[in-house]
């Protein structure tokens, strides 16, 4: 049953969800995430890992492969939210991959301090191969940035789904996080997210109007898992009703 989970409101599990592998119980391999306010400005605040600790206790990560990280909307936390949630999975001992899909918008690298290129873009168009564009972050986490594309978005995200990225990635062991573009706008949002199994639509409480996230969710291949990202949230009963509560 899939749920609306609030990110900045999340109380720890009282115990192991059944949907939960038992080995995400072990000690967490990377007790605390890699960034400090000494290390990098744009750090992932602890507040917001400890709420997707909380949250990603309620996904069911058997046979996870692929879950993308979405929005209705820019500025909703999108981006942040992906990487919390990509050094969640990788500090309770799954190998990850963070890719980086909205091409269009790239923040990745920036935030922290990796190389820009190579990366999606130069793969999908073959200037580069998939071992050149991984950027080991940290223990279990890797990030494939978005790299530069010489051609439209639309087309390379094409491209990664002729050359199969996702089922090698899984191939390989890797679980991939992916920080999509938001759905609304033009059609390059709804595209990625059509290459992902399992999605999370981000809204950021009092900020997304209702008729946005019921445009935004309409005609996707999945029901995705509602993340609220804010308290006092005000996201409609529909909205919460989409994921079975």
């Amino acid at each position: 049953m899939k749920e609306v989970l609030d990110v900045t409101n999340a109380s720890k599990a009282s115990g192991p969800a059944s949907s939960w592998p038992k080995s995400l119980y072990a000690t967490p391999r990377v007790p605390v995430p890699a960034w400090s306010p000494s290390q990098n400005e744009t750090f992932v605040a602890e507040d917001i890992m400890e709420g997707c600790r909380g949250a990603a206790q309620h996904i069911d990560l058997e046979g996870l492969t692929s879950l993308g990280i979405t929005s209705s909307l820019a500025g909703e936390g999108r981006t942040t939210l992906a990487l919390a949630m990509a050094l969640v999975l990788a500090e309770y001992g799954l190998d990850t991959i963070l890719l980086e899909l909205d091409l269009g918008h790239p923040e990745l690298a920036q935030r922290l301090g990796i190389a820009k290129f190579p990366g999606v873009g130069d793969l999908a168009e073959g200037r580069a191969s998939l071992a050149d564009t991984m950027r080991p972050v940290t223990t279990g986490l890797t990030v494939i940035p978005a790299g530069q594309t010489h051609g439209s978005v639309s087309r390379a995200l094409r491209q990664l789904a002729e050359i199969d990225l996702l089922d090698n990635l899984g191939n390989q062991g890797h679980v991939v996080v992916a920080d999509l573009p938001s759905l609304l706008g033009n059609s390059v949002g709804r595209h990625a997210a059509s290459l992902m199994a399992d999605l999370i639509l981000v809204v950021r409480a009092n900020v997304v109007p209702t008729t946005s996230i019921k445009e935004a969710i309409d005609g996707l291949h999945t029901t995705p898992r509602v993340l609220l990202n804010g308290t006092k949230s005000r996201v409609p009963g529909w909205a919460r009703r989409l994921s079975g509560i």
